[in-house]
């Protein structure tokens, strides 16, 4: 995530606003480590969980990825509407880990937020 993060989520977002889109947007966020402003990137994340947008962050290394396991687990509804991101961790060797597997991993947390974001009128039909 480092320095680029609050950036880069905020383009996603412009980018999804700015496109008329209304279907969900499933967003692969791929990172070796923490953001440097951990605040920013917190609030940017916790305003978009107005926006039919999930997040899937996955950690690439061996780095303990303690800011982005608390991402995935900010509380709903004290910090976000709806539980708008997943997390795993990909580690150091991500090419070892089976295609079921990656996919398992990295829909693990989507259907919850889909039935969540319908529920809370954030994702339409």
């Amino acid at each position: 995530m480092h320095d680029g993060s609050v950036a880069t989520l905020s383009a996603v977002i412009d980018h999804y606003e700015s496109c008329g889109a209304t279907d969900p947007a499933f967003v692969v966020f791929q990172t070796d480590g923490s953001p440097t402003s951990k605040a920013a990137t917190e609030h940017v994340l916790c305003t978009a969980a107005r926006l039919p947008i999930f997040w899937q962050f996955v950690g690439f290394g061996d780095d303990e990825f303690r800011f982005l396991h608390k991402l995935d687990d900010l509380p709903v509804p004290g910090r976000r509407v709806v539980d708008n991101a997943g997390f795993f961790a990909a580690g150091t060797a991500p090419s070892s880990i089976s295609d079921a597997d990656l996919y398992d991993q990295l829909l693990q947390e989507y259907p919850q937020w889909l039935t969540a974001a319908r529920a809370a009128g954030i994702v339409r039909g």
